[in-house]
């Protein structure tokens, strides 16, 4: 497992992002949520879409168990394609990670992405509202994000607010099944 590996692309906090947020309550304490959304298995959380690949498996790339800032993998899709994530930030109430390195054609025109999970107690903790936010860096040298506040409003209503939409909201599906079966 090689230790070396060169370092994911700088996060800009001034640049700009498109994002979309979808929200979901889960009849789990958030502990539970979060367990499960970090380490459970990714194939069965995020599911292929009409438009979308799912995931097909991952690959850890660090040692020690996936959860820990720093660690990487890279997550293999349904279509053949693969991205890279590593985890960003990890605390009981938040769960944030980075993505880049796609290779499925529906985001060539992305340079990273960051995602996000908020855990929200609900109901004395009986509850969680689990909340994912997913955040796309376009590329500047190429189409749409070359063309700055115009190609992020056309990715936007091209990708993320419909293709992307869909995929985050049968995730969030799959994740409560998954959490309510087990409770």
């Amino acid at each position: 497992m090689p230790t070396d590996l060169p370092p994911p692309p700088a996060i800009d906090p001034d640049a700009p992002m498109i994002a979309r947020t979808e929200r979901i309550v889960v009849d789990r304490p958030p502990q539970a949520v979060s367990d499960w959304v970090v380490l459970g298995a990714l194939e069965e959380m995020v599911l292929p879409t009409k438009r979308l690949p799912g995931v097909a498996g991952v690959t850890p790339l660090t040692p020690g168990p996936w959860g820990t800032p720093g660690g990487r993998r890279i997550v293999r899709l349904t279509d053949g394609a693969q991205t890279t994530e590593q985890v960003v930030v990890r605390t009981p109430e938040l769960f944030r990670y980075q993505v880049w390195n796609y290779t499925t054609p529906a985001a060539r025109p992305v340079a990273y992405a960051i995602g996000e999970f908020r855990f929200a107690p609900l109901d004395g903790g009986a509850r969680t509202e689990l909340a994912w936010t997913y955040a796309f860096r376009l590329r500047g040298d190429r189409l749409p994000g070359s063309l700055g506040g115009l190609g992020r409003a056309l990715m936007r209503i091209a990708f993320l607010d419909s293709a992307y939409a869909e995929l985050m909201r049968t995730a969030l599906k799959a994740i409560r099944a998954k959490l309510e079966r087990a409770g």
